[in-house]
């Protein structure tokens, strides 16, 4: 494809030689000749590369036939799309596939091998649903949601237009909520409530997302979250947030918009995160947190604050053997 078309496509600006033909994408250290990369930070653009045209920022010098955009990175993604598109889609009902008759299937829907659809379920316009997965009774998709290979939606389960869930994931599973009797065993309390997955949300492979006990666990617009991330029962996540592997978000958590959390982060139950707050990889969240600040450490502490802590826990073990010192020294003076 010519550079001048991937440009016009994408909203950039050609820089030397438009009709430069580009043959495919790369990552900067591994493009050839050929293919097309993208340089968004002046460390890289001053590494070598082997990449025939370059995606930079505005008034950057590519050194070769390239695109300025405003984002850069948005910029490649889109013609990553261009130049390696998705799989085709599945197409037709595998002749494996469950199908409760009292299910409803929209127009194109695809249904792969061994999946199944149970009764009351409502299943939008042109939604794939691949081998192997399951679909809960009264669960209900809107228009053009993917389901891979082997998640599962439990019973009542509703999700918006254009949601995407990746292999393994287990959407409406029971909380993790317990009781204790009077002889000291525990009571399951009942999780009776569902999960909202609104439009445009995307869920990793072998994540969980579980049901409320009464109400609704609700996933906001546009949030991504990545594999094997917890979410339990009756949390509340605002829209556009992101989240990578290995969070943990305990019960009633309430999180507002454009929250970004770091791998590995653990939010305690019940607290309150606001909107635009950033959690960093392994943050332990065990109280709320106001919005529009960056967070680390455990417990979770300001960016600021936590490094001054993290200089002094680097310091304990001088600090003690000064200690000791003055201790042993006191002890040679004769003193307590």
């Amino acid at each position: 494809m010519r550079l001048s078309e991937i440009a016009r496509i994408v909203g950039g600006e050609v820089v030397g030689d438009g009709a430069f033909d580009v043959r495919d994408v790369a990552e900067y250290a591994a493009a050839g000749p050929q293919a097309l990369s993208c340089a968004d930070t002046p460390e890289r653009l001053g590494a070598p590369t082997a990449a025939g045209a370059l995606i930079v920022p505005p008034g950057a010098d590519p050194g070769r036939p390239g695109i300025r955009c405003a984002h850069p990175r948005l910029a490649f993604a889109r013609a990553i799309e261009l130049l390696r598109p998705a799989p085709p889609r599945l197409s037709g009902i595998h002749p494996s596939a469950s199908i409760d008759p009292g299910a409803r299937l929209g127009e194109g829907v695809c249904v792969g091998a061994l999946a199944s659809i149970s009764a009351g379920a409502e299943v939008g316009d042109r939604c794939q649903v691949g081998a192997g997965a399951r679909i809960g009774e009264g669960a209900a998709l809107g228009a053009d949601c993917v389901l891979h290979p082997n998640c599962v939606l439990y019973s009542g389960v509703r999700l918006g237009d254009r949601v995407v869930i990746h292999a393994g994931t287990v959407i409406g599973a029971d909380g993790f909520g317990y009781v204790p009797g009077e002889d000291g065993r525990l009571f399951k309390f009942p999780q009776r409530g569902t999960v909202v997955i609104e439009d445009d949300v995307e869920i990793g492979a072998n994540a969980a997302i579980d049901r409320a006990a009464l109400g609704e666990t609700r996933i906001g617009r546009g949030t991504k979250i990545d594999n094997l991330v917890q979410v339990g029962h009756n949390v509340t996540v605002g829209e556009d947030c992101a989240f990578a592997s290995q969070v943990g978000i305990s019960g009633s958590v309430r999180i507002g918009r454009r929250v970004m959390m770091g791998g590995q982060a653990g939010i305690a139950d019940h607290v309150s995160i606001g909107d635009d707050a950033r959690l960093a990889a392994q943050t332990g969240v065990t109280k709320s947190l106001e919005g529009g600040k960056t967070y680390l450490d455990a417990p979770a502490a300001e960016a600021g604050e936590a490094r001054r802590r993290l200089a002094a826990y680097r310091r304990l073990p001088e600090v003690l053997r000064r200690i000791g010192r003055l201790e042993e020294m006191l002890r040679e003076l004769g003193k307590p």
